[in-house]
């Protein structure tokens, strides 16, 4: 009987103690929701900074493989890289020749002159050289022109852009003027430029030589050999071979009446004088007195030429060459293109082990391959757009 009693306190108190806490949770919960009603968005705050992370979470440490590295480090590798070449690439219309003398203009027009009837009169004929000039600004068709004796152009006026010829014992010495950049070229009696003046003049009192080209002529061939560039910091040379292509240039700053190398390149071509090489070596100094020995990076770009022939409109190659660019000797990034137009892979190596090759097609690209030690790691797909 006692124990029957003790058993039935027993089972009242738990109960009891269950309906308590019941009541407790249901206040609780009721006082909660009064809470969210009266301030909603601080309550949700509350909420969401409560809550533990779960498998929807942004980022979780234990699944993160690091694979997002590797395209980072090659895309910043690959942009770089492609700044190098674009630099590169750029700068070798700087050397290339541009239509400097009036000679084949000249042929032209003595040719012409050749068929029509003979004329003795020095008075009624202008004179040759003079010719190529009128030429270049028929095509203007408006502006201000001046002629003095024998018809001879002294001034043309166009816009804001100023032309005289002048004509010297030693050939003829032509002033070109845009606002205040004049340009004052030299040309000996065979019509061929023999120095170009570059000058900034703002007034009669300020007025500055910024640069000066001199040419140097084949004797044999009548072609440029060789072009020196001079301004108030730096001096360049420049050779060029039969084809009027550069082969070599050496730049060089000047401090306190001494040449300090600065840059160095040189291009090789095939018998087609196709360019298969273009390397450049650039010296950087420490200090501005250049007593030290100057660093070394190189440069190097690499042609390598198909018989794939597919030529556009102006007749020329639709399919590149494959390329290969080196820095310090190291081969950084190669193209390989294939006979289908548009269609080529990459290869970027940006340290001893990591490289990457992508595939392009129809000039859009499909996917990429991530190497490590030659090894394939992953792959890549980008969608395709229709």
């Amino acid at each position: 009987m006692h124990k029957t009693v003790k058993s039935k306190i027993k089972v009242f108190l738990i109960t009891f103690f269950a309906l308590a806490l019941t009541a407790s949770l249901f206040s609780c919960k009721k006082k909660n929701q009064n809470l969210q009603t009266e301030a909603p968005q601080t309550q949700e705050l509350q909420t969401e900074d409560l809550q533990p992370q779960n498998e929807n979470t942004f980022y979780s440490p234990a699944e993160d493989d690091a694979s997002w590295v590797e395209p980072l480090l090659a895309h910043i590798e690959e942009e770089r890289i492609a700044e190098e070449l674009a630099s590169m690439e750029a700068s070798v219309s700087e050397y290339q020749l541009e239509e400097e003398t009036f000679d084949e203009e000249k042929k032209s027009d003595s040719a012409s002159s050749d068929n029509s009837p003979a004329d003795n009169s020095p008075e009624e004929n202008p004179p040759e050289e003079i010719s190529p000039i009128e030429k270049f600004f028929e095509e203007a068709k408006e502006g201000r022109s001046l002629t003095g004796k024998n018809n001879q152009l002294r001034f043309f006026e166009f816009e804001n852009e100023i032309l005289s010829p002048q004509q010297t014992d030693n050939g003829l010495v032509v002033v070109h003027s845009t606002d205040s950049n004049i340009s004052r070229i030299f040309y000996d009696e065979k019509y061929k430029m023999v120095k170009r003046e570059e000058w900034n003049i703002k007034s009669a009192a300020d007025a500055k030589l910024l640069k000066t080209e001199a040419f140097s002529y084949s004797e044999e061939t009548g072609k440029v050999l060789q072009k020196d560039i001079t301004s108030q910091t730096d001096f360049e040379t420049i050779m060029y071979n039969e084809s009027s292509s550069p082969v070599s240039a050496k730049k060089y700053t000047i401090s306190d009446n001494k040449k300090y190398i600065i840059m160095e390149r040189n291009w090789t071509y095939d018998e087609k004088n196709q360019l298969i090489k273009d390397e450049q070596k650039e010296y950087l100094y420490k200090n501005k007195d250049f007593n030290n020995k100057p660093e070394v990076f190189s440069k190097r770009y690499e042609y390598i030429y198909y018989d794939i022939v597919m030529e556009d409109e102006e007749g020329k190659n639709e399919i590149p060459p494959d390329s290969k660019y080196y820095e310090n000797d190291v081969l950084k990034m190669k193209y390989n293109y294939t006979a289908e137009k548009g269609s080529w892979y990459t290869w970027i190596y940006f340290d001893d082990l990591l490289s990457v090759k992508t595939y392009y097609e129809k000039e859009i690209r499909v996917y990429d391959e991530y190497y490590n030690a030659g090894k394939l790691m992953r792959k890549k797909v980008y969608d395709k757009v229709d």
